[in-house]
């Protein structure tokens, strides 16, 4: 038996709900399927898994352990499938199924009045069909035959007129006219809202109040919101007020050791809450960092320098920044690692407008900053490789340029600052002396500096997969015979 039909605007907020629903679903969707492969802008990369050939050694076994859980298992693929932001899209996408299921059904309620289907015929009944269909299910649906008042008011409603259309000339005439026994029937205009909000005259405030709200209010309101933000931060989501103390800061003979305190006088820094809790781990932080860097010292001669006339949280940022340069990473204190990963986190675009300060054209010659951007760039490859600076200004005393010093021995597994310094001994002063030498004098210099025998078999595989450029160079002068210079 079919139900009775609902107020045809009975779905109308089902199907409003379900196009605001999947303007939003679909087009996510498609990003996250067409961007499942690369990598989000200002979001860290996902590891790969690699196998790891030789687990002989300490620093093998470690890389084979660290490559086993990126290994792609199913639990794995799972886990990284279930995300917020997939678990909120598979979610999403369930209730869209949901309310076209419930929307199907209402469809089913409210069909159009077919007095064919109604009484089980085909268009093309004749009368004995008709009379002879109307009295099977009268003994099926008849309130005499059946107590069930729904069977009654569906015989009422439907059987009983269907009837009628099909053998009263007047009632065939309005059906054939107007596809409805009774003549025109008036039209219906609903809204896409809940029906309880109807139920009684008292929700009509409500009712204006929410389309105001959601009509007016709110788009105005994320307009306003978008304006706002819009004027505070550049294309690359940096501070505008980041790049106006950049524009201040720099000067045409910036050194690599003022890019750090330039760098974290950013607003993004500047806005970090600083409480009274993180003065004591700020304090063990310069502490531990002394060694490194003698002007955070408390009792130095460059800490009045350091530490005055500088906001706290600029000052606790450069710290951070230290730690980082200096390998103190594992060491900061807890309550400053979430300061620290913002900064870990944003260095990246920060050193990219940094950089684009240095090198803008000025007058009146229209050049940029060399030093500046030389700095920069000494600085980005220092946050990276986690070299401090003074290993950099000892590299470049000793002649050595770039990653051709003490910088680049940093690099290599089982060498700290101790080593370097053990290897200077022996005149190895960079990774292109110890390429030079060959695996006997490796191995024993790197003996003498205290590394283990594990750790000088992942020193060679390391340098076995260096690349090494060798380039000739021949000089001509035109004009002469055997004027040539190799």
């Amino acid at each position: 038996m079919s139900q009775t039909p609902e107020a045809p605007e009975a779905s109308l907020f089902p199907i409003f709900s379900l196009s605001m629903l999947t303007l939003v679903l679909v087009p996510t969707t498609l990003w996250r399927l067409c961007s499942s492969g690369q990598d989000e802008p200002g979001v860290a990369k996902k590891q790969k898994y690699r196998a790891v050939g030789d687990t002989s050694s300490e620093w093998g076994r470690i890389a084979a352990k660290q490559a086993e859980k990126l290994k792609p298992t199913l639990v794995n693929r799972v886990v990284n499938f279930c995300t917020t932001g997939n678990l909120l899209l598979v979610f999403g996408w369930l209730l869209v199924g949901v309310i076209i299921f419930y929307i199907q059904s209402l469809a089913e309620q409210n069909k159009p009045f077919d007095p064919y289907e109604i009484m089980g015929l085909d268009t093309s009944a004749e009368m004995p069909a008709i009379k002879k269909a109307y009295r099977q299910l009268s003994l099926k649906y008849h309130p005499d035959k059946n107590p069930d008042p729904k069977a009654a008011e569906y015989f009422a409603e439907f059987i009983t007129k269907a009837y009628t259309a099909l053998t009263d000339e007047t009632a065939r005439e309005n059906y054939a006219k107007y596809g409805h026994p009774d003549g025109p029937q008036a039209y219906t205009v609903g809204i896409a809202l809940p029906a309880f909000m109807f139920e009684n005259g008292k929700m009509a405030p409500a009712v204006l109040a929410l389309t105001v709200g959601l009509g007016i209010l709110l788009p105005l309101g994320l307009a306003v919101c978008f304006l706002i933000n819009s004027g505070k931060y550049t294309g690359n989501q940096v501070l505008q007020q980041t790049i106006i103390n950049y524009n201040y800061l720099m000067k045409p003979m910036m050194t690599l050791h003022r890019v750090p305190e330039v760098l974290v006088c950013a607003g993004e820094y500047a806005q970090r809450p600083n409480p009274a809790t993180h003065q004591i781990p700020i304090q063990k932080l310069g502490t531990m960092l002394r060694r490194h860097h003698p002007e955070v010292d408390l009792k130095g001669e460059g800490a009045k320098k350091f530490y005055e006339k500088r906001h706290p949280a600029i000052v606790k940022a450069h710290l951070l920044l230290l730690a980082q340069t200096s390998r103190e990473g594992p060491q900061v204190p807890e309550l400053l690692q979430a300061d620290f990963n913002l900064l870990i986190a944003s260095a990246p675009k920060l050193l990219e407008e940094l950089m684009k300060v240095a090198i803008r054209p000025r007058p009146p010659f229209g050049y940029g900053f060399f030093r500046p951007a030389l700095g920069v760039l000494e600085m980005c490859q220092s946050i990276t490789q986690a070299v401090a600076l003074t290993a950099r200004k000892t590299s470049e005393k000793s002649g050595a340029l770039g990653d051709a010093g003490t910088p680049s021995l940093l690099q290599l597994p089982h060498v700290d600052n101790d080593v370097t310094k053990k290897l200077s001994r022996r005149k190895i002063r960079g990774m292109a002396d110890l390429l030079a030498a060959d695996k006997e004098e490796r191995a024993a210099a790197l003996e003498s500096a205290g590394v283990t025998l594990g750790g000088i078999s992942d020193v060679e595989a390391t340098l076995a997969n260096v690349p090494v450029i060798t380039m000739a160079a021949s000089c001509y002068t035109e004009g002469e015979e055997g004027g040539i210079m190799e």
